[in-house]
């Protein structure tokens, strides 16, 4: 039954996905997965036969696997079945040009998938496989992949630059949602701005004064942490947005206070998936613990892992059983 937790994920996913984004790393990589991700992913699609193809993808996203996997095929030969726990918004998805395409949302791989035994000669998954637990979604995953069928996931590595980025970055959110901080300091400085737009001076009320005093202190802090910073991009991209916001501000405050509300909600469903994808990302440990059930669950396959790495550092384990 699904809990609290669940929906709170569910809301964070789909009202990101909502974004238009096509992977859950914007700002980390490029939608055409030129380096070593994608590089994986071609391996994977060539080694597929040349009859019709049937694949699946969990925790879809908004699709960026059966994307690569329709243009690399031209639309030809193959049938794509897409599942995810959220609402998605695939934007580049047009059912008369991608018939072969079928999205699948609110779909918990953990338990049921919707699709019959043995139907699929490709399950992959792209940094979404590794958020569920393990052992049922492999199950699952095994149960529709055929006996000579191939499973492909790309998983967070917890050594890699991304989880490194994701790390600094929920010490960036929490620093931006502590009460002394940025939203909190200019929250109390809005009444002040907007009674200022009015005409009048509250250059004399002592409350004012504190106000102003403890947002100049939380800009200043933000400034020294953007400096620090391996990651700023969500510091200066709030620095930013907050100083429009108290810019815009006219004779009422109400609607600046709406929009900071709304900006404090929406970097609390980022801090969800932040830690989400921290808490997820596999070791070593972790990793050969899944291999070893793949191992038993397909004795007879080719099981290849290694971490997938390019310019900028390690990105991700990339994990193929295929037939031997």
């Amino acid at each position: 039954m699904p809990t609290s937790r669940d929906d709170a994920r569910r809301a964070a996913w789909s009202a990101y996905w909502a974004t238009g984004g096509i992977h859950s790393c914007v700002g980390s990589l490029d939608e055409r997965y030129s380096g070593a991700i994608g590089a994986f992913w071609q391996r994977v699609f060539e080694a597929l036969p040349d009859a019709p193809v049937r694949a699946l993808d969990l925790a879809t996203g908004n699709g960026a696997i059966p994307r690569m996997l329709w243009l690399q095929r031209q639309g030809q030969g193959v049938e794509i079945d897409a599942v995810d726990l959220a609402e998605l918004r695939p934007t580049w998805h047009d059912p008369t040009q991608h018939a072969g395409i079928r999205f699948h949302p609110g779909v918990d791989m953990e338990t049921s998938l919707p699709f019959e035994a043995e139907a699929f000669d490709l399950v992959c998954s792209q940094f979404g496989f590794e958020y569920a637990r393990r052992e049922p979604a492999l199950a699952e995953a095994l149960r529709v992949l055929r006996p000579d069928g191939r499973l492909a996931l790309v998983m967070h590595h917890a050594g890699s630059v991304l989880v490194q980025v994701a790390k600094a970055e929920l010490g960036n959110q929490a620093l931006l949602a502590a009460p002394e901080g940025l939203l909190a300091c200019a929250e109390a400085a809005l009444p002040w701005i907007a009674m200022a737009r009015r005409g009048e001076d509250p250059g004399r009320v002592p409350a004012a004064l504190a106000a102003r005093n403890q947002y100049n202190a939380a800009a200043q802090a933000l400034d020294r942490a953007i400096a620090a910073s391996p990651a700023p991009d969500l510091l200066l991209q709030a620095r930013d947005q907050i100083g429009r916001l108290l810019a815009g501000t006219g004779a009422d405050a109400a609607p600046a206070l709406a929009a900071l509300r709304q900006y404090r909600q929406a970097l609390e469903a980022a801090r969800l998936r932040t830690a989400e994808l921290v808490a997820h990302a596999l070791d070593e440990a972790q990793l050969d613990a899944l291999v070893d059930m793949l191992r038993q669950a397909r004795p007879s396959a080719r099981i290849d892992c290694q971490p997938l790495v390019q310019a900028e550092g390690l990105l991700a384990w990339g994990l193929w059983l295929r037939p031997d």
